[in-house]
């Protein structure tokens, strides 16, 4: 291929007389220009009655020769069957094109924007902008280009020496100034307008195109284009699902949109999916760059390609076609499956695309190319769950002029499906236990004894890492399951810690695991509890601890099912039925023995006491002594050290009271009280410190008594009453007596009556 600078006038000059004549472009380009050329006959002879006509504008829209449709699936026809709409355009398009390139951009720009608005009202969602574009070219042929890709004319604009990314219009009307600049001007004749126009084109196809990027060739006239498929030995395995697929796709295209470097771009991906591994990420990338060649290395950073750049101007998948046909193996397989022999059952669908690579010995990879086609509408299921062709879909696959080749023999997929097989040789790493003990001791004061049992009761089984922290509510369980979770992962690893809050009426395992959609019988419902353990299986070597607080306030034994019986035997979770592989989800995976559940219980009437088959496979480490001098926070509140003290020793006296029948309280009842005679005193005093240590008394502490008549019962009020007269607090000595007089009448007594 010729080398030539097209930044300056001269070596832009030579490349277009390089060119040649129409003529001499070969059979279909010159039959382009021909036809082209009776396009702008055509239009430049109506009138502006003729115009506004149902025939004229069906043809402008759909059958002008400018250039491929590219976004055909896009309908007008409700804005064409509309007169009010015909009227304005066939008014607006009898302008007169300005004289220089600021005053065309002005004009051109206004008309894009109206033509825009004016479709608005007729269309779903998606903006036919070739199409408009095809129009604009053929209504104004001075000051418009051939090229309906966007993200082409962009590149042909960067190698003609734009500085810039330039807007959708400002490209057309940049690169046409560039070359009427250096070469003469056209007459006004249609054939010699044609002709300037198509020269960017073949400007970019001759001098700017890579290679490796063609895949098609034009035929009659640009209305259509060939693909160029390549043989199947040559083509890409498959595509891999990622998170989000196409609607994914989009949102990392407009961030790449600006270059990012690999760093930034791993980093933005993270942050959408924290728990994911870097590997995971990695993938990614490569799908974006390699499979769906959206993205592109700049140097050190990545950028959009030109197909890249079309995808995310239109939001259109369609821009993808004449790649995913031409060089994904199985993908144009799918899609004359359904157009020859109808809508196909799910099984019977994969099964035509898996028959493509005796190397697929799963349905993992061609689910993923039917999950791919889904989320960019190209496929979509019938009332009785088959899939079928879209009418985006009947148009991709009317371009698969081919038949669809195999490979003869087995070629083992790079995709590979999250693990599912033993994981029992892997060895987790783990920090000392001095470490770990230092590491837990930053986010509380727990005794060391009760760090070290839980650190060796979680780890004394290959496979069994479950805990079970029982005892006094606000004692810190759910405070010490994090913190040893922090301990063990890193304080980096956020992804490897997941904290689950259990919800009353869990009744199986399906907000665990996720389920099979009833609803819609193609996908899964996926859980993020489900997330983590994938990522848990995927990185064998690191602990992955998942909290599951206030685990009993469902049946642990019903939703947490298949994890019991797995950590158990050593068998394998099931996770479906669905087939191998179903909407990503695999249909079993190895327990992994880098999962570690610590589980928080609390004892009362709104939860479930635990079965035999939870606590066979638990460790479990009881909280229900509660030192108050371990408190951290005493003397950091700025509260007078009297009225501390005072408040210390209310409390102490209580909890002697109360802890006899477990009626005591934990460090969160210890920061409320602090916490609100901290907020008396900013008061204005409006409250005393004796009326305020009243009150906090009575709203934290006293509410938890409650109980049937027993001695013990009776020892922990009377023990309550006279500590709470020893010290004056008069409204909760006065409540005490209350529930010593129910207690006495009825038999029970009850805070909350």
């Amino acid at each position: 291929m010729p080398d030539y600078d097209l930044t300056t006038e001269e070596g832009l000059r030579v490349a277009c007389e390089a060119l040649g004549r129409p003529e001499t472009w070969g059979p279909n380009a010159g039959l382009w220009n021909r036809n082209l050329t009776d396009t702008l006959k055509w239009v430049r002879s109506a009138t502006q009655t003729e115009r506004s006509t149902r025939e004229f504008q069906e043809r402008l829209w759909e059958r002008n020769h400018v250039a491929a449709i590219g976004q055909g699936t896009i309908s007008v026809d409700r804005a064409l069957d509309d007169e009010g709409f015909r009227r304005w355009l066939s008014a607006r398009s009898m302008g007169r094109l300005p004289d220089t390139p600021q005053e065309r951009l002005v004009f051109l720009t206004s008309f894009y924007q109206e033509v825009k608005d004016r479709l608005a009202p007729f269309l779903d969602e998606k903006v036919p902008h070739l199409k408009i574009f095809r129009v604009m070219a053929a209504l104004f042929p001075e000051g418009m280009t051939s090229v309906a890709s966007g993200g082409a004319l962009q590149k042909l604009a960067k190698a003609m020496g734009s500085a810039r990314g330039l807007e959708p219009v400002e490209r057309h009307v940049w690169v046409r100034e560039r070359i009427d600049r250096v070469l003469p001007a056209p007459s006004g004749e249609p054939a010699m307008l044609a002709e300037r126009m198509t020269i960017p084109w073949m400007l970019y196809e001759r001098f700017v195109q890579p290679a490796s990027e063609i895949t098609h060739e034009p035929v009659e006239g640009g209305d259509d284009i060939k693909l160029l498929p390549l043989p199947a030995a040559r083509r890409r395995r498959g595509l891999t699902a990622i998170r989000g697929l196409f609607p994914g796709v989009l949102s990392t295209l407009e961030y790449v949109r600006e270059g990012h470097t690999r760093a930034e771009l791993l980093d933005f991906l993270r942050a959408s999916s924290p728990e994911a591994k870097a590997n995971t990420l990695g993938v990614t990338v490569n799908v974006l760059q390699s499979e769906l060649s959206v993205i592109r290395a700049q140097g050190d950073r990545y950028v959009l390609t030109e197909r890249g750049e079309d995808v995310l101007e239109s939001q259109d998948p369609s821009h993808l076609a004449d790649w995913i046909l031409t060089r994904i193996l199985g993908a144009d397989k799918a899609l004359v499956e359904l157009r020859d022999r109808g809508p196909q059952s799910a099984p019977d669908l994969t099964a035509a695309i898996r028959s493509t690579n005796p190397g697929w010995t799963s349905d993992y990879v061609p689910q993923a190319i039917v999950n791919w086609f889904r989320s960019m509408e190209v496929i979509a299921r019938t009332a009785d769950g088959a899939f079928a062709l879209t009418e985006q879909g009947k148009d991709w696959a009317s371009r698969i002029h081919w038949e669809p080749e195999s490979l003869t023999e087995a070629v083992v997929s790079p995709p590979t499906p999250p693990p599912g097989g033993d994981t029992s040789t892997t060895r987790v790493t783990l920090p000392d236990g001095a470490t770990v003990m230092e590491r837990v001791q930053l986010a509380g004061r727990f005794p060391a004894s009760v760090v070290a049992r839980l650190h060796a009761g979680l780890w004394s089984h290959e496979r069994r890492h479950f805990g079970v922290l029982t005892g006094l509510s606000g004692s810190g369980k759910t405070l010490l399951a994090r913190a040893y979770a922090q301990a063990i992962t890193g304080a980096a690893n956020a992804a490897q810690v997941f904290t689950l809050p259990v919800q009353p009426g869990w009744y199986d395992p399906g907000a665990l695991l996720g389920f099979v959609n009833p609803l819609r019988g193609d996908s899964y419902v996926r859980t993020r509890f489900l997330d983590f353990l994938i990522a848990a299986a995927g990185d064998l070597a690191s602990p992955y601890v998942a909290v599951f607080d206030e685990m009993n306030l469902s049946h642990p034994e019903q939703y947490m099912a298949p994890l019991l019986s797995a950590m158990e035997t050593g068998d394998a979770i099931q996770l479906h039925a669905e087939g191998d592989y179903f909407d990503g989800i695999p249909a079993t995976l190895a327990y992994p023995n880098n999962l570690v559940l610590i589980g928080t219980v609390n004892m009362d009437e709104t939860t479930h006491g635990l079965s035999d088959k939870v606590l066979d496979r638990a460790f479990v480490l009881e909280f229900w002594d509660i030192d108050l001098a371990d408190y951290p926070r005493w003397g950091k509140r700025g509260i007078p050290p009297a009225l501390e003290e005072r408040a210390r020793d209310v409390m102490i006296a209580l909890m002697q009271a109360l802890s006899p029948a477990r009626l005591h309280f934990g460090w969160r009842v210890v920061d409320d009280v602090m916490s609100f005679l901290q907020q008396a005193r900013l008061a204005g005093g409006a409250l005393s410190d004796d009326v305020a240590l009243d009150g906090v008394v009575y709203a934290k502490v006293l509410p938890k008594l409650r109980g049937d008549d027993s001695p013990r019962f009776r020892k922990a009020l009377d023990a309550c009453e006279e500590a709470l007269k020893k010290f004056e607090l008069k409204d909760s000595a006065t409540r005490v007596a209350d529930l010593k007089r129910d207690l006495e009448t009825t038999g029970s007594a009850r805070f909350w009556r």
